[in-house]
């Protein structure tokens, strides 16, 4: 089917009576089968636990339709901006990831006109990511959320890479517009900026070189992402400019030269740095998440479910290696983000699959320890028996070699109980001595007594560690009455322990613990009732202040680390679930 059926254009309309043969780049037979791999084992796995296989890759095709949809609609935005400005088609067209090659378009007849036809493409991509976060945002379920990100940052994406001010982009069409009429002749000035393609090649496999060579931990992988870029550039290099020059390209007054002159290098520059803000690093990132209303997440019978009119939020960290230009030139102007090493976010021992699991684990797991306490607060009996933590892996230079095997599950460390994986990261960042840890074990049928050192901090944390990647063994749990929580914009860990189990209190109580105020908070919490320390407490301030929160419920333990931050709000230390009731309780209405 010819490209104009799909669009509808009319042969009288255009200049002259063609429509181009859209030609796919080779590149494509790199990038799909790549696309869906990394969709399927590295996205999907980060962001979600519990599809199954028929499901993980309904998704992956669902995402794969959305970016040719996206790439499509950019080449057609391209064909009717060029219809309505009455613009000559090529008679062939080369489509890529990122979407037409600028330069096998002729000039469109003026300046103005051919900036428009130029800039038709990234404008539907911005459309188009808009939509994506608004559908992500309205958060309608599992399967549309995970294709709804994909288009958001996908788009964003394109449009970025098209801002590049050279051929084969958009950008380059851009910044030869407002140019044509001074450069005699055009065919020059578009030799010269598919010329600067060529430049903007060298500089990123440089980059790529440098990339690699600074032996970080995700080296190999920023490095081969900077190099399939410049392959993607050179594929789309490789077609000669349509030299095309229609007559209606004069040149302007001599007054006005100069302007457009600056004006196209203060044009190229600013769109130079937007995509240059896209490049990869091998830096990781903390920053202010964000901050989420806990009372939608709390499901509980009718019957039982109060309402008030304060609120609770938890908090989010924003905590990812490796990180984009842009987010490390954002992080030295935000004094609430920071530039970390990536085995601060990624240890080397794990994978980013890895450590999604078990921050889904941990999740799960702190849900229903809310749940019971939150429960027994509110005066209602409620069992919840962990049966420990269970060993997934064991680190090569951990001193559990030998010791420890996969599948064991730790019950105790010198002779306190470990209930949940919580209850072991608690204790284990407890100790101070450098002398082993005596643990309890199950194994099959027998229980062990087992001694393991710990190892020392490293760049992944600041404590002793036991060298093991863990997961909730499960657990005995039997409320009274249906509870559930269902999160929403959160992707794991345990963070939100004490704001699950006290909006779930007021829920079931009738007076308002919040007195009509907002309150933010966070700390894991433990069957016992005890709140725990968390990471990234500095950013939650920050995240909680943007909100206008009054009050910051935070543990002992990141006390002074909130404080230290800390500008109009103010931060309440509490060891326990009850020391959170007992503030809250004194508060005054409002």
């Amino acid at each position: 089917m010819q490209i104009a059926r799909i669009i509808g254009l009319n042969n009288t309309s255009l200049t002259r009576r063609r429509y181009p043969k859209i030609r796919l780049g080779y590149s494509w037979l790199v990038v799909i089968p790549a696309g869906a791999w990394a969709i399927s084992t590295i996205y999907i796995p980060m962001l979600s636990e519990n599809l199954s296989r028929p499901e993980n890759w309904a998704v992956t095709g669902t995402i794969l339709l959305l970016i040719g949809v996206s790439v499509a609609g950019h080449m057609l935005a391209h064909l009717f901006a060029g219809q309505l400005a009455h613009a000559t088609t090529p008679d062939e067209l080369p489509l890529f990831i990122y979407g037409d090659a600028a330069q096998a378009w002729p000039i469109a007849g003026s300046g103005w006109k051919e900036a428009a036809v130029a800039g038709a493409g990234p404008l539907v991509n911005l459309v188009l990511s808009g939509l994506g976060y608004l559908l992500w945002n309205a958060q309608l379920g599992i399967f549309l959320n995970l294709v709804a990100i994909v288009l958001c940052l996908f788009n964003l994406w394109i449009l970025a890479l098209n801002l590049l001010p050279v051929f084969p982009m958009d950008g380059g069409r851009l910044v030869r517009a407002p140019l044509l009429g001074l450069v005699h002749p055009t065919a020059a000035l578009t030799t010269w900026i598919r010329r600067a393609g060529l430049l903007v090649c060298l500089a990123l496999a440089s980059w790529g070189i440098f990339l690699y060579l600074q032996h970080s931990r995700f080296s190999p992988e920023t490095a081969g992402i900077t190099f399939a870029l410049v392959l993607l550039l050179l594929d789309g290099l490789r077609f000669k400019p349509n030299l095309e020059s229609p007559t209606s390209a004069t040149s302007t007054g001599s007054r006005l030269q100069g302007l457009r002159i600056v004006t196209t290098a203060l044009l190229a520059i600013i769109m130079l740095a937007a995509f240059a803000s896209t490049l990869m690093t091998n830096n990781g990132l903390e920053a202010p998440g964000l901050a989420l209303s806990v009372e939608p997440m709390i499901n509980v019978p009718p019957q039982y479910r109060h309402t008030h009119k304060g609120t609770f939020l938890l908090l989010t960290v924003f905590s990812h290696a490796p990180i984009l230009a842009g987010e490390w030139a954002m992080a030295h102007v935000d004094r609430a983000m920071f530039v970390l090493p990536p085995e601060a976010v990624v240890p080397k021992n794990t994978t980013i699959q890895e450590q999604a699991r078990q921050g889904f684990q941990q999740l799960d797991e702190s849900e229903a320890t809310a749940i019971t306490v939150g429960l027994r607060l509110a005066g209602f009996k409620v069992d919840m028996i962990g049966k420990g933590a269970q060993v997934e892996s064991i680190a090569p230079k951990s001193y559990a070699n030998g010791k420890l095997q996969v599948g064991d599950v730790i019950t105790s460390l010198n002779g306190q109980p470990v209930r949940t994986t919580d209850d072991l990261i608690r204790l284990v960042k407890a100790q101070t001595a450098n002398i082993p840890v005596e643990l309890g074990v199950q194994r099959g049928q027998a229980n062990l007594a087992l001694a393991v050192g710990l190892m020392p901090p490293d760049a992944s944390s600041s404590t002793r560690h036991i060298g093991i990647s863990i997961q909730s063994a499960g657990f005995d749990f039997k409320p009274p009455f249906p509870v559930s929580i269902e999160t929403h914009k959160i992707q794991g860990g345990p963070s939100a322990g004490l704001m699950f189990t006290l909006t779930l209190y007021n829920a079931l109580s009738a007076r308002d613990l919040t007195n009509g105020h907002k309150i933010a908070g966070t700390g894991t919490i433990s069957l016992d009732g005890s709140v725990g320390p968390i990471g990234g407490v500095k950013q939650k301030v920050a995240a909680a202040e943007s909100t206008g929160a009054q009050y910051f419920l935070c543990p002992v333990d990141n006390y002074a680390d909130a404080v230290s931050v800390a500008k109009s709000i103010k931060v309440i230390k509490v060891a326990n679930g009850q020391d959170a009731l007992n503030f809250l309780q004194s508060l005054p209405s409002q």
